[in-house]
């Protein structure tokens, strides 16, 4: 059996594959790219996401991720290509990167959220809702806990963004996809960023309970060819956000 993976492509110029992050769907990556013109834009849905079916053959994981977006790129006869991603999608970009770096032609990674350990401190807060999930109270237990609170009380957008879990596509599996991928890590050290030779952007911001600054910030300082940009985060201003970003990948996508 093999593993069937949704996808969309549309557009003309520079091939880029752009991966959303963790609990999303293909619709996150589109968003990004609105307006975006001169690009041959692949968006996939990670399998367990969107319209990608769970299966229990190929579980969630950094390496059947990647393996996954290079299956579709042997199915569109694609060489190689941009790659990139948001936060989970950013890790499978590495990945890749560091497995098959004859793939890839430039790296464009937003707000990272995993380096080289299994269970960042930063997500513990998704593990804990892959606890209670499939309890018929989970979602008011969670509402109600000392850390959803916290981060409602400081950044209400990102809290509201966390309980997107509760209601995503596929939602029988949450706990299944939050408990693999939040255990595992895209590569296993720091150092073996270091033989990355591909123009790469970093993109990063503040403000944002799972995707800390710092995370960017060591990503950049591990890859010699990286560039890192700071913008506001889309949980202060969405728009801007997007804004911002948009104008960092355009930037980088002019000097591939």
């Amino acid at each position: 059996m093999k593993n069937a993976i949704n996808y969309t492509r549309s557009g003309s110029g520079k091939k880029l594959l752009f991966h959303h992050g963790l609990g999303a769907d293909l619709s996150q990556a589109l968003r990004l790219f609105e307006g975006f013109e001169e690009i041959d834009l692949i968006c996939p849905d990670a399998l367990g996401h969107g319209e990608s079916l769970y299966s229990e053959s190929f579980p969630p994981s950094f390496t059947q991720y990647s393996n996954d977006v290079i299956e579709v790129l042997n199915k569109e006869g694609i060489e190689n290509c941009i790659l990139g991603g948001i936060s989970m999608g950013s890790g499978i970009s590495l990945n890749i990167a560091l497995r098959f770096p004859e793939r890839v032609k430039g790296l464009i990674l937003v707000r990272p959220a995993w380096l080289d350990k299994e269970k960042p401190a930063n997500l513990e807060i998704l593990l804990n809702i892959a606890e209670i999930i499939n309890h018929p109270t989970g979602k008011t237990r969670f509402e109600n806990s000392d850390e959803f609170l916290a981060i409602q009380k400081v950044l209400p957008r990102a809290a509201s963004s966390i309980m997107g879990q509760f209601s995503r596509v596929q939602g029988n599996h949450t706990s299944e996809v939050l408990n693999h991928m939040v255990n595992d890590k895209p590569f296993d050290q720091m150092s073996d960023l270091a033989i990355l030779n591909i123009p790469t952007l970093v993109i990063g911001n503040d403000d944002d309970p799972l995707h800390p600054w710092d995370m960017a910030e060591a990503i950049h300082q591990a890859i010699p060819t990286s560039k890192l940009v700071k913008v506001i985060s889309r949980y202060k201003d969405d728009l801007q956000h997007k804004k911002e970003a948009q104008a960092a990948i355009a930037a980088f996508l002019d000097t591939l």
